[in-house]
């Protein structure tokens, strides 16, 4: 027995060393770290991560494409702070405006705010995961506090359907009879975590594992479940209560609701929004499409011919890419490991909103630093495929 111990303690010992060497390497190394949702859900999303506060980001098991900053006062990835009041062109989207992916003055933000110049302030307001309801939520409070003179969304596919999705951290959008009604789900803590982290600090071995290789502890339950008599995936399913299928619903009208709430929440006149639509890039590239879109053509065209008709400056990126990619023959997005643009497509974005707003200088209303871009009061509408 006394043998049995000592080799257990010397397995775990040795075992425990090794954590210890794993952890001191990628301490050193590039991992996907820092950005820590803001502990206060009712300032989220305009205060999107803990404020000023380091990151690092790269891309797979191999720590790809790796960047490094700090958030800035609103806990937004810029690298300086934003001032209320101060009439700003915003750039609201998902993961591809917030753009760990690439430095901040190769963004669609970055470049902008370049072109326009320091007194005409340009504020990137990206968070990943984001759908068209968080875009709302996120305008709503935009206004409030900046008083933006001009804005950019960027509508990728998804957002619309994945908007009636609920997900912890976010809004999503339920079904009132014919109205829809913004929801906020709010993060739940994992006790165990929060006081591990106190006690230990943040681990780069823990960091790597959750956001370099995408696992979980949950994972390893859910397989030892799977594994050894528990519930299979598919049987548990199976047992769940139905949901809703979110597909099932009419995303047209969830357009149609979007694009009419829109320049309330904002305060900023459709003239002077930009609604920017993502295409499928891979398809430019092969000739032929590489997913299945989550959201059917007929949406996207609704959005395209509806945002036009109501007054909104609406772009559709897919020819404009079709363009640069067969005059340059360069990638738009970091193919093939990662979907987002580069430098070259937050360029291409932001031709594209530069024409579309100030193409007659910058005098124009939209300008950021003044008020003339501002919308007049709307009534609240939220009635499912009002005109």
């Amino acid at each position: 027995m006394r043998n049995v111990l000592r080799s257990c303690g010397l397995f775990a010992l040795g075992a425990a060393a090794l954590l210890a060497v794993f952890e001191c390497v990628l301490r050193v190394l590039p991992t996907y770290s820092g950005l820590q949702p803001n502990p206060a859900p009712q300032d989220y999303p305009l205060r999107g991560y803990e404020a000023s506060q380091p990151y690092g980001y790269s891309y797979g098991w191999a720590m790809l494409n790796a960047h490094h900053g700090t958030t800035n006062n609103y806990g937004h990835v810029a690298p300086f702070d934003f001032r209320a009041a101060s009439h700003p062109l915003i750039v609201v989207g998902d993961s591809y405006i917030e753009s760990l992916m690439n430095d901040y003055d190769e963004t669609l933000q970055g470049i902008l705010g370049t072109r326009l110049g320091a007194e005409r302030p340009v504020y990137g307001m990206g968070l990943s995961a984001l759908s068209a309801a968080d875009y709302l939520e996120l305008a709503r409070r935009a206004r409030a506090e900046f008083a933006p003179a001009a804005a950019v969304f960027l509508i990728t596919d998804g957002d619309f359907v994945e908007s009636l999705m609920p997900r912890p951290g976010g809004y999503h959008l339920e079904r009132r009879g014919a109205e829809l009604v913004p929801r906020f789900v709010p993060l739940t803590p994992n006790p165990i975590m929060q006081a591990l982290q106190k006690t230990l600090g943040r681990s780069a071995l823990y960091d790597y594992l959750r956001a370099n290789l995408k696992f979980s502890p949950g994972d390893v339950l859910r397989a030892l479940g799977s594994g050894h008599g528990g519930p299979s995936p598919a049987s548990a399913a199976a047992a769940a209560p139905a949901q809703p299928t979110p597909v099932a619903y009419d995303t047209g009208r969830i357009v149609d609701w979007f694009l009419a709430e829109l320049p309330r929440v904002s305060g900023v006149a459709p003239a002077c929004t930009v609604l920017l639509v993502d295409s499928d890039r891979y398809a430019i590239y092969e000739g032929r499409a590489r997913v299945t879109p989550k959201e059917s053509p007929a949406v996207r065209r609704r959005l395209l011919e509806r945002g036009a008709d109501l007054g909104f400056k609406v772009v559709d990126l897919g020819p404009l890419f079709a363009v640069e990619y067969s005059r340059s023959r360069l990638k738009l997005d970091h193919w093939p490991v990662d979907r987002h643009w580069n430098r070259h497509g937050h360029t291409v974005a932001a031709d594209a909103v530069m024409a579309a707003l100030f193409a007659g200088g910058l005098g124009t209303p939209c300008a950021p630093g003044t008020e003339a871009g501002r919308a007049t009061p709307m009534a609240h509408a939220t009635t499912l495929g009002q005109p």
